[in-house]
């Protein structure tokens, strides 16, 4: 079982983190004014856990910078969903 960790975005900005072990699950549960910005996969519940309380831990600035970073990743995962 895979593990996901994301951030979505609605259309005001506002980042939301979130875990979720069911794909079907996590695109339904996004909002029409929203969008995924940030996913990753985990093999590990405790890892993905972890994750999750690490980017609620960074700043905003660091947040930011790892939307970036994983960018072009999480396109390519959320193409593979």
């Amino acid at each position: 079982m895979i593990h996901w960790v994301y951030i979505s975005k609605n259309s005001q900005g506002v980042l939301k983190i979130a875990l979720s072990d069911d794909t079907d699950k996590l695109l339904s549960e996004i909002k029409p004014d929203e969008q995924i910005v940030y996913l990753r996969p985990f093999k590990f519940p405790f890892d993905a856990l972890a994750h999750k309380h690490l980017l609620g831990a960074l700043s905003k600035k660091s947040v930011l910078f790892l939307i970036k970073k994983y960018g072009k990743e999480t396109k390519e995962l959320l193409n593979f969903l």
